[in-house]
């Protein structure tokens, strides 16, 4: 008979050519101190040696199959075939420590949340090897909304995930490709009025930088188109609810202003045209950690396309600067 006073978690683990670390994210599933009710791992059409590792767990774990769709797509299906009320999902190259599960529930201080969420170890890469694990230092606001503009929000593994309150707002969204579907979810939970309960213990290790080849990293531009379109959406949102405060527009502007920043880097005139279109609204403006002092004497003369066009001269010539540096240490010496 199932203990009431323990959660019945299913692991959900997405993996697309994950073989080189999937193993390690089933093990630490299946090494937690309260074990979960099952651990389903969706491959989404791998071409690497995925299936062979998986086929090693055959019995322990649940294994599906599909053609290639998308990390939402695997995410919904083991969304639609959990047998357990709350979801822990890992992604293939991410890693739980051993009491994850049990500690964030024992401190979970509304047991009627629809999410619990708890801080989130990295383990960062450099030169092809780990750096030791860390706990960055959340740095969020305390106001939810504030959060989602500043992506101060956990990767979706450092939480538990109710079941039917996923099941309630459609699940993952399949359109989303590439590392906005986290924000995608978080938005419309949001919207949603999701209760969230915080834990303060981290227990899921996100593996980050290990891999230049991720979708996300070969498809800069859709990336950020896709961010603009989730700022619209949450800017409309707080405008029809008349929900809108100081330091929520102050977070929208600075995350408006860094994401047309980098759809500048993949088309100049396109970033320029958005931002013409949505400067009317008074929430996009030189501002944050992507404006300095020069940008913003340099905006005020020639505007956001001139000052474009100055920073990449910049950038092209920052090389040539420190190799003339360089040389001239050396001759020094």
């Amino acid at each position: 008979m199932p203990d009431p006073q323990k959660p019945r978690v299913t692991v959900g683990i997405p993996v697309f050519n994950g073989a080189r670390f999937v193993a390690q994210a089933i093990e630490s599933a299946l090494a937690q101190s309260w074990p979960p009710e099952e651990v389903i791992v969706v491959d989404d059409g791998s071409k690497d040696e995925t299936p062979e590792v998986l086929e090693r767990y055959r019995g322990r774990v649940t294994i599906l199959r599909q053609s290639n769709q998308g990390a939402p797509a695997a995410r919904n299906r083991i969304l639609l075939e959990a047998q357990g009320e709350w979801i822990q999902y890992l992604d293939a190259d991410d890693y739980l420590e051993p009491g994850k599960i049990e500690r964030q529930w024992s401190e979970c201080p509304n047991r009627e949340a629809d999410a619990i969420l708890s801080p989130l170890l990295e383990e960062r890469w450099e030169g092809g090897r780990p750096l030791p694990v860390r706990q960055p230092p959340d740095e969020g606001d305390p106001d939810p909304i504030v959060r989602w503009f500043q992506r101060k929000n956990p990767q979706v593994a450092a939480g538990l995930w109710r079941k039917k309150s996923l099941l309630r707002i459609g699940g993952w969204n399949r359109s989303i490709r590439c590392a906005t579907e986290d924000n995608d979810l978080y938005l419309r939970s949001l919207q949603a009025d999701f209760r969230f309960a915080w834990t303060p213990t981290a227990g899921a290790v996100y593996r980050a930088d290990w891999s230049l080849g991720s979708f996300c990293h070969r498809n800069h531009a859709e990336l950020f188109q896709t961010e603009l379109t989730l700022l619209d959406r949450m800017a409309g949102w707080l405008h029809e609810r008349g929900q809108w405060t100081d330091a929520r527009r102050e977070a929208a502007a600075r995350a408006y202003f860094q994401t047309l920043r980098e759809i500048a880097k993949d088309d100049l005139r396109e970033a320029t045209r958005l931002y013409e279109e949505r400067k009317k609204s008074g929430l996009v403006y030189p501002c944050g950690p992507k404006a300095s002092p020069t940008y913003r004497t340099i905006f005020g003369l020639l505007g956001f396309e001139g000052t474009e066009r100055i920073c990449r001269v910049a950038d092209q010539l920052r090389p040539l600067e420190q190799r003339f540096r360089k040389r001239r240490r050396e001759h020094a010496i």
